[in-house]
């Protein structure tokens, strides 16, 4: 089967083709669910927009605060983190380290020393989202690509082997390791 994912997604899919002939893109459970049926769940493919997105980062980003884990977090522009950034100014309280990813250009933030802020301007993960801790089993959480204005394809996964490798790729691009494993 063709993945309908490109660039990010579609090399993860590439990796685990299992994973892309699973299809669950009922759109109206990313709103109503709340982390613990994801985690029963496993995995879940969606087709989603970003206030559904949202609602999953922040309990997964709720997870990691409550846990103490390592987060890290993929926005596709600068605006996008602005939104939280705040917000992620407390959490680091709690969490021993952050990795935030977006495409700031020129834009440069002071941020605590345990947030980690990378440009992922002209790569492929310009158009990512992603937002991964780590929990009982390994690393897991959400990974999505903006396929038209607004609209993200991706997955929730409790599989550490996929977040493992959508972690390692991520490193490769932007030159960095993400300590989450």
């Amino acid at each position: 089967m063709d993945s309908p994912y490109t660039d990010f997604v579609g090399k993860v899919w590439a990796e685990f083709p299992q994973l892309a002939e699973w299809h669950n893109l009922d759109k109206s459970i990313l709103p109503l669910w709340g982390l613990d049926k994801f985690i029963e769940a496993g995995y879940h493919n969606f087709s989603s927009d970003r206030k559904s997105l949202f609602h999953l980062s922040k309990l997964i980003e709720a997870y990691a605060q409550k846990n103490s884990q390592p987060l890290l977090a993929s926005f596709e522009e600068v605006k996008r983190y602005k939104f939280v950034e705040k917000r992620y100014q407390e959490m680091i309280k709690t969490i021993p380290k952050i990795w935030v990813i977006a495409n700031f250009g020129k834009t440069e933030f002071k941020t605590p020393p345990k947030i980690q802020v990378l440009n992922c301007g002209n790569t492929n993960l310009a158009k990512v989202w992603t937002v991964i801790t780590r929990g009982p089993y390994g690393p897991f959480g959400l990974i999505a690509e903006e396929f038209e204005a607004g609209m993200f394809r991706g997955f929730f996964t409790l599989n550490p082997n996929v977040c493992r490798y959508a972690l390692k790729v991520m490193g490769k691009t932007l030159g960095a390791k993400f300590t989450i494993q």
